[in-house]
């Protein structure tokens, strides 16, 4: 089944186009589906993730991804608005077996649409081989500080989701040094990513930064 979804502005509307293909098994190995649901739950209850009536309009916010450790060349993500399912199953993620930005395009196998920030994950994965695990978050208290927190962030006018954010992030980790990074997209409210060679890597970012505004 291909289909071209609408380019509207609305948090969490997927903007590219992609084919997704009913899987024939499991989308995700067990130990890779663990790991996530361990580290989504974390971050549910630090706020940095899930579904919140008072927040963004009642709409799932956050979503993971990881590089498939057998074929680096496809990643796991979770699905669209399944943020805030009370726990992560194989049924809501995604796997991602091919990405082309230029067409603004993806081809997946699962039982529901990939996330909106698909392509976003996917440049990351392509920019820099060592990263195996991204976290995408949304933080008030993260993304009003970044300045002072000293985080690389992509421009405000670049809106989420779209052609112009996939290759601000590119341009991004291009200046960055290799490790472990986390940033900001000052042009899509409150969303900080982190990533990594190990899930480890992103979510203690994610949690660092949080404790660093807090204290």
């Amino acid at each position: 089944m291909t289909e071209q979804l609408s380019s509207s502005e609305t948090e969490g509307t997927i903007r590219f186009a992609y084919s997704l293909e009913a899987p024939a098994g499991a989308v995700a190995d067990a130990a890779t589906l663990s790991c996530l649901r361990g580290w989504r739950e974390v971050l549910k209850r630090l706020g940095l993730l899930g579904q919140d009536p008072a927040r963004y309009g009642g709409l799932g916010f956050g979503n993971l991804s990881a590089r498939d450790h057998t074929r680096p060349d496809e990643m796991i993500i979770t699905a669209s608005q399944t943020s805030g399912a009370e726990t992560l199953e194989d049924d809501d993620l995604v796997r991602i077996v091919r990405s082309n930005p230029a067409r603004f395009w993806v081809d997946a196998v699962g039982r529901q649409p990939p996330s909106s920030e698909t392509l976003t994950h996917a440049m990351i994965y392509q920019a820099d081989a060592a990263v195996h695990w991204v976290f995408h978050a949304h933080s008030p208290d993260i993304w009003r500080r970044a300045a002072a927190l000293g985080l690389p962030a992509t421009p405000a006018q670049v809106a989420y989701g779209s052609a112009e954010m996939v290759q601000a992030v590119a341009e991004l980790i291009a200046r960055q040094e290799p490790g472990p990074l986390a940033f900001v997209t000052l042009g899509h409210e409150d969303g900080v990513f982190a990533c990594g060679a190990s899930a480890d890597d992103a979510g203690s970012a994610l949690v660092g930064l949080l404790a660093r505004v807090l204290a």
